[in-house]
């Protein structure tokens, strides 16, 4: 007996990106969260840039201030605004948070590829 099967590798290719899509902006939203958890603070102004200056649709999360880089590598963050706040706070969202990143990114593509 011959089993014959024939696969549509167009629509795989398009369920694959449809998923990839839904899959980067899923878990980019929540990496921003997660990030602006622990961000420094103080009167709000590098948290909020994040929220305008990123492109959740492409996974790239921006800190947009001319300050941004400086705060991000060094000093102690006061603990005053945001008693959570660290450098390198994406790398701290990450290793609090990373696994449930890993699944958001699981469940996100393949509802997106549905």
């Amino acid at each position: 007996m011959a089993v014959k099967i024939s696969i549509d590798r167009s629509r795989v290719a398009t369920r694959i990106k449809a998923g990839k899509i839904a899959m980067v902006s899923a878990v980019a939203e929540q990496a921003l969260s997660d990030c602006n958890y622990f961000a420094k603070r103080d009167q709000g102004t590098l948290i909020e840039s994040s929220q305008t200056a990123s492109d959740i649709d492409s996974g790239l999360l921006v800190w947009n201030t001319p300050y941004a880089r400086k705060q991000y590598y060094t000093g102690v963050p006061s603990l005053d605004q945001n008693p959570n706040a660290s450098i390198l706070w994406c790398e701290e969202a990450h290793d609090h948070f990373g696994h449930d990143w890993d699944k958001i990114a699981q469940k996100s593509f393949a509802k997106g590829m549905g």
